[in-house]
């Protein structure tokens, strides 16, 4: 394989097998009476495991060990179709807390980091709005705290930031604002269901390309979307050519934010798949790690296959 062949492949290779992913997930780091439940469910099937509750590395190493048995994919993580696989019942919403989560905080999500930040600075006497919208506001809250506490005051919630805070590990990539509250200069959408779907994907930037992944701690092309939409409580596939058989058909001239944009990127055929965020922009987990791309560009747009909604 030449040289421009591997970097190509790097760069919009995305896993393509064949699994579905809905609701919440349970991930190592959890704790609670679910993660118990879990755990002696795997115990009644023979696998060697602490029932502490505390979803650690022998909990994952039993649910890969699991997953391989039933031919699901192994990445060590509670799905919905591993739960199903396991308790033989539908995957109930997560309601467990997070490692080293400080008792007079929640735990922190996708769906409730910006929040959770927010009520950190009032609770701290920053004059800041809890409303879950990272506007300009929060960001200047996030910099008078970042002042006061000997942080680098760049507006930007990283691990140091958001730990300073809730006295909580950050469970994703740095927090950030983009324009005047909206994604990169695009403005906040009215749709509410786009709008949760862009904050939650936001709040990846920065997470790294992982051949395979699915998770947090790193992402392929169709690993993130499946995450992002799941986090949302909607159902996709697992590959990027998959994801494109599903919703309905929009044209360019009808993109709308929240929608799925797929290119051909290594190979004839669906190769990548992002969100549409507006103005030509999309987010994507790519070679150089969850970030915005832009679709009027050289590479992206001879690339370009078509566009799907399943909102």
């Amino acid at each position: 394989m030449d040289t421009t062949k591997k970097i190509a492949v790097m760069l919009g290779l995305c896993l393509m097998t064949s699994i579905s992913f809905a609701g919440a997930t349970f991930h190592p780091g959890d704790k609670g009476n679910q993660i118990t439940t879990i755990q002696q469910a795997l115990a009644n099937y023979g696998y060697d495991i602490s029932v502490d509750g505390d979803y650690g590395a022998s909990t994952q190493a039993a649910v890969r060990q699991f997953q391989e048995a039933q031919g699901l994919e192994a990445d060590g993580i509670v799905g919905a179709a591993t739960y199903e696989a396991l308790m033989g019942e539908a995957m109930p919403e997560n309601h467990t807390v997070q490692a080293g989560a400080s008792a007079a905080m929640p735990a922190a999500t996708s769906q409730n980091e910006i929040t959770l930040v927010q009520q950190a600075l009032a609770n701290n006497g920053y004059d800041v709005a809890v409303d879950g919208a990272f506007g300009p506001g929060t960001e200047r809250a996030i910099r008078s705290y970042q002042v006061d506490h000997g942080l680098e005051p760049d507006g930007i919630v990283g691990q140091e930031t958001f730990y300073s805070l809730t006295g909580q590990s950050l469970p994703t990539g740095p927090i950030r604002r983009f324009g005047s509250g909206g994604y990169n200069g695009v403005s906040r959408v009215e749709s509410p269901e786009a709008t949760h779907i862009l904050d939650i994907a936001n709040q990846y930037i920065g997470v790294p390309y992982v051949f395979g992944g699915s998770t947090p701690s790193g992402f392929d092309c169709s690993g993130f979307t499946r995450y992002v939409y799941s986090a949302a409580g909607i159902d996709l596939p697992r590959g990027a050519d998959e994801q494109y058989g599903v919703g309905y058909s929009v044209s360019m001239a009808n993109l709308q934010p929240g929608d799925l944009v797929f290119f051909s990127t290594y190979e004839s055929g669906i190769s990548h798949v992002g969100i549409y965020i507006g103005n030509h922009q999309f987010i994507n987990a790519a070679s150089d790690g969850v970030s915005i791309s832009d679709m009027d560009s050289n590479y992206w747009s001879a690339r370009y296959i078509g566009a799907k909604r399943v909102m």
